[in-house]
């Protein structure tokens, strides 16, 4: 982090963070309207926690209780075919030209699925221009694997559109604009399987806490790592020496913040922060929670059939890096100098939590 405001002192940048946004023309503001709004919101994270300690008869709930899932087991098992007819069905949505990339994608091997001995876990994709986008994955038959798939996929189609309509030094979109499109996948299958599965409580209860884990664990999570960041690199920058114990210090507050009176800490304060590797990247954390939080607008437009909502989607795909984020963002119809887009967000998220709440009576 010292290394970081020296090289941003020489180079005439108010700060680091100033010095990181900059590459991309990030405004600072986008970054402190989303801690705000966080923290403002922040009642809604704590309300999930006293929800599912009572949920779960706990007189104290611990960190790392928060993983027992409410279902008490895994839902909806599928294959790769089930999870890729799946994965078709809930993004129709998006109509005949999304629906035709995705084909191409499952049926022209351009997805390596299975596990293997040697092969790096989790899931990723890779665009190649001028060719077609290659995806990884390690198949489980678990929902999750058809998450991911989703996941991948919205990736896989940013790039195969953004290839078909961008020049080649224009075709790859930065990560402030990656991971809308990845979780906008995974937001619309949770709208999908939820109406599918209305009526059937326990399937009900599985897919929302699946939507509500991953909301905190992006939203919140990532957000709660960003002002731990800042935090410390304002310190640094104002003199202050960031041994393990003010570092300590610091996130443990943040720790306790995030996750409210329902939660008792657990384990040692330094395992809240020194095993992240985003924090040698350098303000990159904040990128995701800002992402799912549009793409949560997004896709709440389109799943609504709001007019217009789908037409600027595909505006948002086919641009790649032609534009900077914020601009590109605000041709799909946010603006993320504004705190509309991160209101609407929380409200899909408070609407799942009461969803949720009358399951659990």
């Amino acid at each position: 982090m010292g290394s970081q405001n020296t090289q941003a002192e020489i180079r005439h940048y108010d700060s680091a963070r100033q010095a990181s946004l900059s590459g991309n023309h990030i405004d600072e503001s986008v970054y402190d309207t989303l801690v705000k709004s966080v923290n403002d919101h922040m009642s809604l994270s704590h309300r999930w926690y006293a929800m599912k300690k009572k949920s779960l008869g706990l007189d104290t709930m611990y960190k790392y209780d928060i993983n027992v899932p409410l279902a008490g087991e895994d839902f909806l098992k599928t294959n790769f075919e089930d999870g890729k007819k799946m994965t078709l069905d809930a993004l129709n949505i998006l109509g005949s030209e999304y629906i035709d990339g995705l084909k191409k994608e499952f049926d022209n091997r351009w997805i390596d699925a299975a596990e293997n001995k040697g092969k790096r876990s989790g899931g990723y994709q890779i665009s190649v221009y001028d060719a077609n986008p290659f995806i990884l994955l390690n198949w489980t038959d678990k929902l999750y694997s058809t998450y991911v798939l989703a996941h991948e996929s919205g990736h896989a189609m940013h790039s195969y559109f953004s290839s078909q309509n961008q020049p080649s030094q224009y075709a790859d979109a930065p990560i402030f604009l990656a991971e809308v499109a990845s979780t906008f996948n995974e937001n619309i299958l949770t709208d999908y399987l939820l109406e599918k599965y209305s009526d059937n409580k326990q399937i009900s209860i599985f897919i929302l806490e699946q939507y509500i884990t991953g909301f905190i664990g992006t939203i919140y999570r990532q957000t709660q790592f960003a002002e731990f960041e800042h935090q410390a690199y304002t310190a640094e920058q104002n003199g202050t020496t960031l041994t393990a114990d003010f570092l300590d210090k610091l996130s443990g507050d943040l720790v306790n913040k995030y996750y409210g009176p329902a939660i008792k800490e657990t384990g040692t304060r330094t395992q809240s922060w020194a095993y992240v590797p985003h924090f040698y990247m350098n303000y990159y954390v904040y990128q995701y929670a800002t992402s799912w939080a549009v793409s949560t607008a997004l896709s709440n437009r389109v799943w609504n059939r709001e007019d217009g909502a789908l037409d600027n989607y595909f505006n948002f795909l086919k641009a790649g890096g032609s534009d900077y984020p914020v601009n590109t963002l605000k041709k799909a119809g946010v603006d993320v100098t504004d705190d509309e887009y991160l209101k609407q967000a929380f409200a899909v998220f408070e609407k799942r939590l009461d969803q949720m709440e009358d399951l659990l009576k």
